[in-house]
């Protein structure tokens, strides 16, 4: 497992125009029953709690994930099976309240080697996936206007290739996106992160 401590480490530029998505690599886009998530999501939380680690909110006219990690540790995240060529860029937006800092909710990606033809694009299997390598980054940067959106773009090729040099980038595919609740420290149980719009892209 590699930590990363700012996404900022891995940012990139993504182009601006043209960029064609399949309905199935856009995340957190609406709401879906976090008791009983959709196909491909498995989502573990305290129940016992509340406001609960984890809910749906309009904030600023979006739909986003309210994650409050100071109320309990969490889990969310999807099964994806994408060649990391073939969509290579994967961006989101996130919003900090006054109590929340840098780590308390960490974005988690799980890579894995597979041989060319061996999988199709619609075999993502149930549950979360064996992965051979996976990857966590801190969500936020330092020094940011609260109350305010922000937006993170990365390469994941680039990414896989900084740690994993000697991999075929051909059989490197992006098997599990998650968000979890950060390991290092206690959050403060006041704290909010915002997050909405987690999209692959080409």
């Amino acid at each position: 497992m590699v930590v990363l401590g700012s996404l900022g480490m891995a940012s990139c530029s993504l182009p601006g125009a043209g960029v064609d998505v399949s309905g199935d690599l856009k995340l957190l886009y609406a709401p879906f029953s976090l008791s009983n998530p959709p196909r491909y999501w498995q989502v573990n939380q305290k129940s016992d709690v509340n406001p609960a680690p984890l809910g749906w909110e309009d904030k600023d006219g979006r739909i986003a994930l309210a994650a409050r990690p100071g109320m309990g540790a969490f889990e969310i995240g999807r099964r994806t099976n994408v060649i990391v060529l073939a969509s290579p860029f994967l961006s989101f937006d996130w919003q900090f309240n006054r109590a929340a800092q840098v780590g308390d909710v960490e974005l988690v990606l799980g890579f894995r080697r597979q041989a060319q033809g061996s999988w199709t694009e619609s075999d993502l299997g149930s549950g979360k996936p064996t992965m051979d390598q996976e990857v966590r980054i801190a969500v936020g940067q330092y020094e940011v206007r609260y109350g305010e959106w922000h937006r993170e773009y990365f390469d994941l090729a680039t990414l896989y290739r900084r740690y994993w040099p000697d991999a075929e980038a051909d059989e490197v595919r992006l098997v599990w996106i998650g968000i979890v609740s950060g390991d290092d420290y206690i959050a403060a149980q006041n704290s909010v992160i915002h997050l909405t719009h987690i999209l692959l892209s080409r």
